[in-house]
Parts: C-alpha cells; sequence; structure tokens
C-alpha cells in the first residue's frame, strides 16, 4: 500500500519486490469533501530471477564457510585452508589483501547492516537526508507512547555523550587535541578549555538543548568565555562562521561550579565538521574570550541529555513526543510548548523517540524500510562501502531475517509489510552492487524469511546445527526451514549452515561427528555450505573451527533423509528417541537427537541413553581425525550422537 497527498502524484513501483503472477491494483483517490473514485486493473509480473555467483569448490562432496573477524590470526594454517578447504569467507576488512593474496578465488562478504542504522550509517544516512532537503526522520520509527528498552552493545552510543570533542583555534583544522572519550569518562580534571585563541568544541547529530557540566576546578579569576554555534560551512564541511548562543538557564554561572547550560536550538544552526571526527555534527564550542589554561575550569565530564533516562546504565524508557504541543512544527518542544504536551510525552525533540533495535542499545535504531530513498540511501552507502574495500565480493547482512523487530512495539508508523519492505531494500542494494552480491543472516525468521531468500543470492542461518542439545523435534523444524529457504527460488540460492557446540565443545570429537552428521542430513552438496561455530566464535583461529573428517568424500546423497529408527530413550522411559539416517554413495549417515515427549521433556547427552542398532551391511566407522575405524555390523549411539559410516 502507498499513500500520496501531493499534487502530481506519483507511484514507483518495483514489481521485483513482488510474486510472479496475476495481481490487482486498485487506486483510490479522495478530495476534501469526502468524494472517493476507485479504479484497478490486472497486471501480471514475470521477473526472471538474479543470476547466482559461481563459488569455486575445494570438496565435490561438501561446501564450508568460515567468519574472520578481529582476532583471527590469519596466519599459516589459516591460509593453508583457504588454499585447500574453504569457500567463502566473511572476514574483517584489514584481512581482505591476505585472503586475496592467498586465494584470489575465495569470496569475500564484508559485515555490514540495513535493519538498523549506527555510528557511521547513522551519520551517513544524516548527511544524505539533509543534502536532498528530506526528513531525517523517514529511516526511523518513531513510539508512540513511552517505551522500555534493554540492551547494549559494542557500538551502542549513549545518548548523553557527544559524537566528538576537541580543544583547538579558533580556525582552521590544524592543532587540535581530541577529547572526546576524555569528556565521556569519569576521570577527574582531564577536560581543559582552554586559553584565548582557542575554543573546546562539542558536536552532536542532532541539534540538541543542554550540556551539563561536572567540573574538578573553576574557572579563577581573569578567564571568560563565550557559547558559540556553527552558522555556516565551506564546501568542505569546515564552519566558517559562528554566533553567540543565546541561553536560556546556566546553573554553572559561567563555568564556575558545576551544573547545566540550556538553550533553544537556533533556526541557523548548521551542521559541520571538526577535526577528530569526519562527521557533520551540530557543534557548540566554548570560545576563551580572557585568561590561560591554568585559570580556565577543568572539566571531569561534559554530557547531554539523558532524555531516556538510562543514568550510564543499558536500561530506560525512550520517550514519546507530542507532535500536537509542536505548534511551530519544527520537531523541537521549546519550553512554553513543553508545558502544554500530554503527560508522559517527556521527548523534547522527534529524534529522541526513535525505537532501538532490540537489543543492541541506545543510538541503535531500528530501520524503516518502506521509505524508497531510504532504500536508495541504503544501496549508495554500499555502493560506496564496497568502492572503498575493492577486494570485496560482496556483502553479509545482519540481522536480516525479514522478522518485525517492532511488532510488539506501539510506534507511529506503518508496520504491517515490514518484511515485503525490508525484502525490497535488500533487493535495491542488491540490484545497485551488482555484481558484487549480499548475503543474509536469516537466524530466527520464519515464512516472512521467503521474502528476503527471494531477493538475495545467499542466506546464512546462525546457530542453526546444535548437535548436542537439540531434540528431535527441533531437528525436524530445522529440516524444514532448509527445505523452505531452498525451495523459495529456482535454482535454490546459497545457504549457509552456522553450527553451536552448545553441549560439547568445537574441540571434541563427539560434538564434531555429530554436528558432520546434522549437517549430512539436511544439507545439500551444491547449494548449502557448513559453518563450524561461526557466530559462536568469529574471532577465533580456524583450528577450532575444523577436524580432518569433512574432507572424507562421503559422495552425493541418494535422497532425503528418513526415520532409521525409534523407541523409549533407556535413561527416560517417559521420552522417546529418534535415530535419522541418510545413505550417501560412499556412506550411510546416521543422527541420534535428544529424546523428547510433548510436555514431558527433553533427554540428556548422558551414557544411559545409550541404544545399539544393527546395520544393513558392513561399514568402517569415520572418526573426527579422518582416520577410519574396524568394521562393524552395528553401532551404539548416545543422545546428541551421530555416525559417519563408510560402506566397506
Amino acid at each position: 500500500m502507498a499513500i500520496d497527498r501531493e499534487a502530481g502524484y506519483d507511484w514507483l513501483l518495483d514489481t521485483r519486490n513482488f510474486e510472479n503472477g496475476a495481481h490487482r491494483l486498485t487506486v483510490r483517490a479522495h478530495d476534501e469533501a469526502g468524494n472517493v473514485v476507485e479504479v484497478s486493473g490486472l497486471f501480471t509480473f514475470s521477473n526472471t530471477q538474479a543470476a547466482l555467483p559461481t563459488i569455486p569448490r575445494h570438496y565435490p562432496h561438501i561446501r564450508i564457510a568460515a567468519l574472520a573477524y578481529s582476532g583471527n590470526p590469519m596466519g599459516a594454517f589459516e591460509k593453508q585452508l583457504l588454499q585447500t578447504s574453504i569457500d567463502l569467507v566473511v572476514p574483517n576488512p584489514r584481512y581482505l589483501g591476505t585472503i586475496q593474496q592467498t586465494s584470489p578465488d575465495t569470496p569475500q562478504l564484508i559485515y555490514s547492516n540495513a535493519s538498523n542504522i549506527y555510528l557511521e550509517l547513522l551519520t551517513d544516512w544524516l548527511k544524505y537526508a539533509d543534502a536532498r532537503n528530506v526528513s531525517r526522520e523517514l529511516a526511523f520509527y518513531h513510539v508512540a507512547k513511552p517505551t522500555a528498552f534493554s540492551g547494549a552493545s559494542s557500538s551502542a552510543v549513549p545518548v548523553t555523550w557527544f559524537w566528538n570533542a576537541s580543544v583547538g583555534p579558533n580556525s582552521g583544522t590544524a592543532g587540535h587535541k581530541r577529547l572526546t572519550a576524555e569528556t565521556r569518562n569519569s576521570t577527574t580534571g582531564d577536560v581543559s578549555f582552554g586559553s584565548v585563541g582557542t575554543s573546546l568544541y562539542l558536536g552532536y547529530t542532532e541539534n540538541f538543548r543542554e550540556i551539563n557540566v561536572s567540573l574538578s576546578s573553576a574557572k579563577k579569576a581573569g578567564w571568560s568565555g563565550v557559547f558559540e554555534y556553527a552558522t555556516a560551512t565551506d564546501a568542505n564541511g569546515n564552519p566558517t562562521a559562528w554566533k553567540t548562543l543565546s541561553i536560556n538557564a546556566d546553573t554553572t554561572n559561567g563555568l564556575a561550579q558545576s551544573g547545566q547550560i540550556t538553550f533553544d536550538p537556533p533556526r541557523d544552526w548548521v551542521t559541520s565538521t571538526i577535526p577528530g571526527s569526519t562527521a557533520l555534527l551540530y557543534y557548540v564550542r566554548v570560545r576563551t574570550l580572557t585568561g590561560t589554561t591554568g585559570t580556565g575550569p577543568i572539566a571531569t565530564s561534559i554530557l547531554g541529555r539523558d532524555y531516556v533516562n538510562a543514568r550510564g546504565g543499558s536500561t530506560g524508557t525512550i520517550p514519546a513526543f507530542d507532535h500536537a504541543a509542536d505548534r511551530d512544527g519544527d520537531g523541537y518542544l521549546n519550553n512554553a510548548e513543553y508545558a502544554a504536551r500530554r503527560a508522559g510525552n517527556d521527548a523534547r525533540f522527534v529524534y529522541e523517540s526513535r525505537l532501538f533495535y532490540p537489543f543492541y542499545g541506545q543510538h541503535r535504531y531500528v530501520t524503516d524500510p518502506a521509505q524508497q530513498i531510504v532504500r536508495d540511501w541504503s544501496a549508495d552507502y554500499h555502493v560506496r562501502f564496497l568502492n572503498a574495500n575493492p577486494l570485496a565480493d560482496g556483502l553479509f547482512f545482519d540481522n536480516s531475517s525479514g522478522r518485525n523487530p517492532v511488532y510488539e512495539y506501539d510506534v507511529i508508523e506503518e508496520t504491517a509489510t515490514y518484511a515485503a519492505d525490508y525484502g525490497a531494500l535488500l533487493a535495491t542494494v542488491e540490484r545497485a552492487i551488482a555484481p558484487r552480491w549480499i548475503m543474509a543472516n536469516t537466524s530466527n525468521g520464519g515464512v516472512e524469511t521467503d521474502y528476503v531468500v527471494e531477493q538475495v543470492p545467499g542466506t546464512m542461518e546462525e546457530f542453526a546445527i546444535r548437535a548436542m542439545s537439540a531434540n528431535w523435534s527441533q531437528f525436524n523444524d530445522l529440516a524444514a526451514i532448509v527445505k523452505r529457504r531452498q525451495d523459495a527460488t529456482d535454482p535454490s540460492g546459497y545457504m549457509v549452515i552456522d553450527s553451536l557446540s552448545t553441549g560439547g565443545s568445537p574441540t571434541d570429537a563427539r560434538t564434531q561427528i555429530a554436528t558432520l552428521s546434522y549437517y549430512y542430513m539436511i544439507g545439500d552438496s551444491q547449494s548449502t555450505m557448513l559453518m563450524l561455530w561461526g557466530g559462536e566464535e568469529p574471532n577465533t583461529t580456524w583450528s577450532r573451527h575444523w577436524f580432518n573428517a569433512l574432507t572424507y568424500n562421503v559422495g552425493e546423497a541418494k535422497g532425503d533423509y528418513s526415520l532409521f529408527t525409534t523407541g523409549r530413550d533407556p535413561a527416560n522411559t517417559a521420552l522417546s528417541y529418534n535415530v535419522y539416517q541418510r545413505e550417501y554413495d560412499n556412506a550411510l549417515v546416521l543422527y541420534k537427537p535428544l529424546s523428547y515427549a510433548l510436555g514431558r521433556g527433553i533427554g540428556t547427552t548422558a551414557s544411559a541413553t545409550a541404544t545399539t542398532h544393527q546395520l544393513n551391511g558392513t561399514y568402517r566407522v569415520l572418526a573426527a581425525d579422518g582416520t577410519l575405524g574396524a568394521p562393524v555390523t552395528s553401532v551404539t549411539l548416545r543422545n546428541g550422537e551421530g555416525a559417519v559410516l563408510i560402506k566397506s
């Protein structure tokens, strides 16, 4: 659904964001008198699927993918696996050159995000929106009522933190000392306001109204300063003009004591850049008029408004904004407007009501993908991002299940079409970056994930295979998800199936063989890839993500998996166990998940759960180190155990 209230009505409909086949388009026109005219027509969409990228493979029976985030040594062992075994890598960008030099045909996808906006994504969107004179708020969801939040992440930025702070000359770009970390911490006396000819600069992503100063040393006799804001910049964003800031209240008494400075954001305030950050920010500076560094005030911290009342923690409340109280429509409530707001709607600015992405913390916002300009920005950003990393073959988009992340929240914006809108955003990026391509992390997705799968060449199910902790019902659920993802397009897109060692260990032989057996049940030698404990340990050496049994050629699967046998768990007869089988050209693979009964619980992996099963022939058991055992005609399996049985 689309609504247009501006004359010169136009709607860009990208048919690639819909299923092929017949669709009816209905257009309704309303006038001010309430008259309605409706017309409709049938249209047939027939789009071809984007071609899948060619990914070279090392083994005929299995494809293997790996993460290599910061902390991975990328040493001799990793290089050897790149040359012999790893078919796809999601690396830290600093490893791109090493991987390219070691194995130039191995695709490399670098991490990014489209479902939430934070750090440089945030500042880039704000710059993009300003340059096109569109509302910054188009990319966000906004709470309709005060909304509690909880969460934190390494990329979260408390709303009280200034994004850049420095002390430096009143003009020019040389001679600045960055003090961003110092303004945020509680170290006594590490922020000096400077002497004549210098200023202390404070920059924030949005226009703001509050500065809270904790002084360790008050100004001394002979020092004075003035608060100013930037009003003009040159072509590079450097400020060229400043005006005196009109202060509403100053409980610091001119920086003679700790306190708070408040002001109304000026209408002619412009964004600019100051050394220490390349982002365009709203800057206030304290310019020293008289005095020296020795007589100036020294601060312990300088912070902005804690509008979520987090008080330095990871929980708080996102305030709602009362649009009716905003009489002048500038997205800010001055004191008179604020006094007339609805009770509980405590946001001073519209931006203060943006919804944080659950549960990643402050200043990490849920993307609203409904607007085409937001999709265009994401495409533009990622084209530039990849151009800056030319050795990358594409993008790995995290948090991309298509599941509506705001369905539990009361927001102002429409959310019913989130999955389709997010799929459309990914499609816009995919087309813009071609022939580079996207792999989307679809972990925890459901039927709505089809919108994502249909738009990108590759997906990843993070933490999917849990061979030592999954019961047989959960095993069947994952098998159904894999089948659905693979059947969503023709041909099937690439799908990385990640694993988790819960109940075991990445270096434990039982965990390793159980994980491989589980994968052989549900995987496809052409279109799926096994990732060993990638999301669990994205930063560690690949020696913790490897065992030699992976290299043994079991051949092609001769059909789907099936139930090999079932029975009562000998350790708990209230529960039933299932053993599954899948035949390959050269092997019979068995996997026994944890026992289970609805409402009665889940079994353990203890030795008491072991059951012995006769085989239909003679086999040799493949060990985790790649060696074969003596011929056997039966096998004993505990819950959470698998066996790769090589035909004798």
